[in-house]
């Protein structure tokens, strides 16, 4: 497989540190997971993926100041796979409505976590190969 070595860089966009720090200890503990930013200020993540910021997976709370569902549909775009994460199962449905790639509910588990980015990492690579 001509990816088997290829690195995925990453984006969170949060307002909650604490849900910011576990991402970002669970990226760290996958090798080929790369985070390149995490914006406690949504508008500011918005921004910068607007302005040019590419990454592979963004993972992107929905209750925010300015709600992850709106942000989803405005850089859908400019990232592969945008996986929503929330403290609310029922906001599932409303994720795949704006064509989120994958929902995770808070608190996340490790085990959770990695199998949803495998499944993105797979889908990524499938999708390079279709093209």
């Amino acid at each position: 497989m001509k990816d088997a070595g290829k690195r995925y860089s990453c984006v969170i966009i949060d307002d909650e540190f604490s849900s910011i720090e576990i991402i970002k200890e669970y990226i760290s503990q996958i090798p080929k997971l790369d985070l390149l930013k995490f914006y406690l200020d949504p508008v500011s993540g918005l921004k910068a993926l607007q302005g040019g910021l590419k990454a592979d997976i963004l993972f992107l709370d929905i209750n925010m100041g300015i709600s992850g569902l709106d942000i989803a549909k405005m850089v859908r775009n400019q990232v592969k796979s945008i996986i929503i994460t929330s403290g609310h199962i029922e906001n599932a449905l409303f994720a795949f409505e704006v064509n989120a790639d994958a929902f995770l509910v808070k608190p996340i588990g490790f085990k959770r976590f990695l199998n949803t980015v495998n499944q993105q990492i797979v889908k990524n690579v499938s999708d390079s190969i279709n093209r």
